[in-house]
């Protein structure tokens, strides 16, 4: 494994901590069997979100889908993924450089797979121009620091979670070999960051971490712009209520509510998750290498969200209905 993981696997298994021997509530599985008739066929991806023991698929995808590099893949005119079937970086080309949302796990992989990545989509790492970090977990920012030294990125995160990252433990900075980005943007609530032609909105969600931050993403096809609705989070927290570490199951759901609505009033027509193995991300990304002059897999139009986000409403309920939704997480 990874040796820039190994410290994440914690915090994104925090929805499982004791959950191996707690049962479903009846008013759990209630909310649960909602989430499971709105997916219907074509939403299942993100329904393991609705298991007690949902952070299994999370473990498997750490364990195994984070060593699968997917080929750097042409998403729309403007849009273009480089990554692992765990987790990646989603790239948004602008008139003046290049928008990336979240750095690759570690300084490593940012160098071997990121940047040969953009060249070979035909992008220029110099001109990377910000990097927009969506939380405070190491496969997220883990190759900012160096992004910021080598190309002059400015990287962009939330207060909350530049906190967050600012109080990491010395000795899990010194397993993960990953540094810490100095501080720069702090991404304010609303927040749009222009770059040229191009307009990115962004808000704080609170959930998965006190900060994290979700996007409406503007992509080009065939001259058209659509809007895309990024969630910046995946994994569950351990807790109903705040921590240092969480923003607590209470907050995600608000979250979620409020970023459907956001998204609702930006007509977005699809969804992206940089965790691509948790929303159906990467079975998109595989049928666009497929068949690049198919129907966009992408664009599946403003209700298709609406259920998205009702999807994970119903199964942040389920978690609140739980037992263990009381225990806190504290790393070990």
């Amino acid at each position: 494994m990874y040796r820039s993981i190994i410290p994440i696997a914690c915090a994104l298994l925090a929805a499982t901590a004791g959950a191996q021997s707690v049962s479903d509530t009846p008013a759990a599985l209630a909310e649960a069997a909602k989430a499971r008739a709105i997916a219907g066929e074509d939403l299942k991806a993100p329904l393991f979100l609705c298991e007690p023991h949902g952070g299994g698929v999370v473990r498997r995808a750490l364990e195994t889908d984070s060593k699968q590099w997917l080929e750097p893949t042409k998403l729309f005119d403007n849009l273009f993924y480089i990554g692992n079937g765990f987790v990646g970086v989603f790239v948004l080309k602008t008139s003046e450089g290049l928008i990336l949302f979240d750095a690759a796990q570690s300084e490593t992989e940012a160098r071997e797979h990121l940047i040969p990545g953009l060249q070979k989509l035909g992008l220029d790492p110099t001109t990377i121009r910000y990097v927009i970090v969506t939380h405070g977990h190491y496969d997220h920012f883990g190759g900012s620091a160096w992004l910021q030294k080598t190309y002059g990125a400015r990287v962009a995160i939330s207060a909350a979670d530049w906190t967050l990252i600012e109080n990491t433990p010395a000795d899990a900075i010194e397993r993960s070999g990953t540094q810490l980005p100095k501080r720069d943007i702090v991404i304010g609530d609303g927040q749009a960051i222009t770059l040229g032609d191009t307009k990115v909105a962004l808000y704080v969600t609170p959930g998965h971490t006190p900060g994290a931050v979700s996007a409406i993403v503007p992509v080009r096809s065939n001259g058209k712009v659509h809007n895309l609705s990024l969630l910046g989070s995946t994994a569950f927290p351990a807790s109903i209520e705040p921590t240092e570490k969480v923003g607590g199951l209470k907050a995600y759901d608000s979250s979620v509510l409020r970023f459907a609505k956001i998204s609702r009033a930006a007509s977005a027509q699809g969804v992206l998750n940089t965790h691509i193995f948790a929303d159906g991300t990467r079975a998109r990304i595989e049928a666009i290498a497929a068949a690049p002059d198919r129907a966009n897999p992408f664009l599946q139009g403003p209700q298709f969200v609406g259920r998205y986000y009702q999807i994970l409403h119903h199964c942040l309920r389920a978690a609140q209905l739980r037992p263990q939704a009381d225990n806190v997480w504290l790393p070990k």
